[in-house]
């Protein structure tokens, strides 16, 4: 029988989903897991529903985007938003996929929030690099291959390889997405727009390679967990686009780099 508890429990698990996916730390983390897992039981029937909240989201966020750009498309005349996203997902797919398919996806949910703390570590060098007034890493190789307001093709290939990788575990695409655009040197909000779009490739993949998902209970239980990711995921994406465009480069990735790493803090004395 279906209590009000219920559609209460699915509607926090999409939306700590969705809040995760947009954060530097894995949502399928041991953190992330362990948080949903005190205090709703059976929060793995909701975790695919929460994922394709998310999906949607951000297909919904860029309907128009996705519009225009199917029309310059069909004309052969690309964009470089839409050259990034073929080689962004050309990349995500040939290294994601044989990882997860191969049985490569070797890091534990723990291990795999320790990688991300490291991850979030490199973020917050590349904020304290530009707080000392120092270019990022990459930053002038990546303007050699194209304007500074575009995505380049080291870009696209970097975030491919970057979302690829992730498939190791239960890894932060958004952290890995966010440390190689920033190292080239995009700016914040156009970083975030970035692995915004990208990400469903990402997440698809991630749902396609599931072993198992067979939860019964009625239907609107899910969609009540599908509801809610998509509502959170669209509120926190223009949560997110507001602070990387008001804060300044510095303070946004010194920001972002301490989620993760005090997360796992958390953890470990936990």
């Amino acid at each position: 029988m279906v209590v009000p508890a219920d559609y209460v429990s699915s509607a926090i698990t999409g939306f700590i989903i969705a809040l995760a996916s947009w954060l530097p730390i894995g949502p399928e983390g041991a953190a992330v897991s362990h948080f949903i897992g005190t205090a709703i039981v059976n929060y793995t029937d909701y975790v695919v529903p929460s994922y394709l909240g998310v999906i949607f989201a951000v297909l919904f966020y860029f309907r128009d985007l996705i519009a225009v750009g199917t029309q310059k498309a069909l004309r052969k005349n690309f964009s470089a938003e839409a050259r990034y996203f073929a080689y962004a997902s050309l990349f995500t797919l040939s290294i994601g996929y044989p990882i997860a398919a191969g049985g490569w996806n070797v890091l534990n949910p723990r291990a795999s929030d320790a990688v991300s703390a490291i991850i979030g570590a490199a973020i917050l060098l590349v904020g304290i690099l530009c707080w000392r007034g120092k270019s990022a890493p990459l930053e002038g190789m990546d303007r050699k291959l194209g304007d500074e307001d575009e995505p380049t093709l080291l870009d696209g290939i970097s975030s491919g390889v970057a979302q690829g990788l992730a498939m190791f575990g239960e890894l932060s695409a958004t952290g890995l997405v966010l440390l190689v655009l920033s190292a080239g040197g995009i700016k914040p909000r156009k970083a975030l727009e970035l692995l915004f779009m990208i990400s469903p490739v990402y997440l698809i993949l991630r749902l396609l390679l599931l072993r198992e998902w067979t939860p019964v209970m009625p239907v609107y239980l899910p969609f009540t967990a599908f509801l809610s990711s998509f509502v959170t995921a669209i509120l926190f994406m223009k949560a997110l686009l507001f602070a990387g465009e008001k804060l300044r480069r510095r303070t946004f990735l010194t920001l972002m780099g301490l989620v993760p790493i005090v997360v796992y803090l958390l953890e470990v004395v936990a």
